[in-house]
């Protein structure tokens, strides 16, 4: 692979917004590239690989070249030499020595915190509260780039039906995946959101084990529901598409830009069952008390169970931010549990995959005098090393009282 300059300086300012600026990665890439209408498929495929190679292995590599953080010359070298493309006859690279690179990188990459690129106090966490076999499984798979899995919106077309458009019209290649039952694997990474059927609502990206989180409601037409950290909406549109849009479905957030979102999502998709409602709405949402067949609380986190897609979170979260986090989720199900009616249902989920965030969040719940008006029925971690997919978890309380 020849390395152009031009793309070498993009990958560079890009790296600089989210190391050094702290911006998510996600964004500051869609950004690069709209600003770079020049850069060919190719190009924008290279560049959002190493981009996100770098951050995933960021410790590593600064390990490795003995980098400051304001210089990311050395991390684009090292990246370039571990993959083992000829660095470019440049200057920022030519006190760099392959040979020795590789030779270290062979000694470093027999430690865990190297090896997958973890923060210490992370690793030292993660092994304290998961067992060291759990953890090192879970880092090696969270440590690999996220598979393109797309929700099929059922209330317009089956899946089949969109495989075969997906196919026949563009050459997409797409897998069913077993036990996802409205969930497409695409075979490469593809521009979906250009495409028509996208525009006109046929399916959302939706990765296959955050497709699993809804289902945990039951649910059924008819009935109201309480989406309580709702964001952009997908665990809403999902719920909407499993009742048959014939549900009440009220979106509850704290962010209006998310909310904004939301209301074009649903308008894309025909959704008519989502109502939404501003978090600070407290006179509203006081009418909810006790009235809601199911309450989802899909919790604000660390993110700890998505770094394949947003591995900027091993910079970005630190013990303190967890901590309040957990303080945040306990509040967040202070505030939603007493909209469940007796007999509903309360889910609770996350994108995490660590305990303090989980199982000992719901165990500090149902010690609590709310939580003794709720039992646990089932809760379960889809772990990523045993799915391939992102890591979750979710927990079903009958409020029995």
């Amino acid at each position: 692979m020849r390395l152009h300059r031009n793309v070498a300086l993009g990958i560079l300012l890009g790296l600089e917004n989210v190391l050094i600026k702290k911006r998510s990665a996600s964004e500051v890439l869609k950004k690069l590239l709209r600003s770079n209408r020049s850069w060919g498929g190719k190009d924008r495929r290279t560049i959002g690989k190493i981009f996100y190679d770098i951050i995933r292995q960021k410790l590593f590599f600064e390990a490795l070249t003995s980098t400051t953080e304001n210089n990311h010359w050395p991390l684009l070298g090292c990246w370039m030499v571990l993959n083992e493309h000829q660095l470019p006859d440049w200057e920022e690279f030519e006190n760099m020595n392959p040979t020795s690179l590789l030779a270290k990188a062979a000694v470093l990459s027999q430690q865990r915190r190297y090896r997958y690129s973890i923060p210490e106090w992370m690793d030292k966490m993660g092994v304290e509260s998961m067992g060291e076999a759990l953890w090192e499984k879970e880092m090696a798979s969270l440590n690999t780039p996220a598979e393109l899995v797309i929700r099929v919106n059922t209330l317009k077309l089956t899946v089949p039906k969109l495989k075969s458009i997906l196919e026949k019209k563009y050459k997409i290649v797409s897998h069913r995946i077993p036990d996802y039952p409205n969930a497409l694997l695409i075979e490469k990474k593809e521009p979906l959101h250009q495409l028509a059927e996208y525009r006109n609502g046929y399916f959302e990206v939706q990765d296959a084990n955050s497709q699993k989180i809804v289902p945990w409601l039951n649910p059924e037409a008819n009935q109201l529901y309480v989406d309580a950290c709702a964001g952009a909406g997908g665990k809403s549109l999902h719920l909407a598409t499993l009742t048959g849009d014939a549900a009440k479905i009220i979106a509850v957030d704290i962010a209006p830009l998310k909310l904004q979102e939301l209301i074009k999502r649903c308008k894309r998709n025909n959704i008519k069952s989502v109502e939404v409602i501003p978090a600070d709405k407290t006179e509203k949402l006081n009418t909810l008390i006790r009235a809601a067949q199911g309450v989802l609380i899909d919790a604000p986190c660390s993110g700890m169970g998505v770094l394949k897609r947003n591995p900027d979170t091993k910079w970005n979260i630190t013990p303190e931010k967890l901590d309040e986090l957990i303080a945040l989720q306990r509040n967040i199900l202070k505030t939603y549990a007493p909209m469940v009616k007796k007999g509903g249902s309360l889910i609770y989920a996350t994108c995490s995959i660590l305990p303090a965030e989980n199982q000992h969040q719901l165990a500090h719940f149902l010690e609590s005098k709310l939580g003794k008006s709720f039992a646990m029925d089932n809760e379960h971690t889809y772990y990523s090393h045993q799915t391939g997919f992102d890591g979750f978890y979710c927990a079903c309380l009958t409020r029995v009282m």
